[in-house]
């Protein structure tokens, strides 16, 4: 999968919020809700260069809608924060999203 064919282009949430960095990389997060990833995982599946991944990290850490959860050798893991209320809105954003195109296709 190139960068220019990411896991989350042709997502509702990227649709609705735009194709932005920060975007991609919550979406890939939620999209892989069931395990945490390594910087290259999220980048390969966000479709963005690790550089911009970490570009983005601190942000996404201080709102807390991602976490570090372990580390594997020298590669630190993230996941999307389930404790955090507004990740989890932008989780059932993402499910009222599809309902919706479901029920309007």
């Amino acid at each position: 999968m190139s960068k220019t064919e990411s896991a989350v282009e042709d997502t509702v949430l990227t649709d609705v919020l735009g194709p932005h960095a920060k975007v991609k990389i919550l979406t890939a997060l939620l999209g892989e809700n069931d395990r945490d990833l390594d910087a290259t995982e999220i980048a390969r599946l966000a479709g963005i260069d690790r550089s911009t991944f970490y570009e983005h990290l601190d942000d996404l850490l201080g709102y807390e809608l991602i976490e570090e959860t372990r580390r594997v050798g020298n590669s630190q893991k993230y996941a999307i924060n389930r404790d955090n209320p507004a990740a989890e809105d932008l989780a059932q954003m993402e499910w009222d999203l599809l309902e919706y195109v479901d029920e309007s296709e």
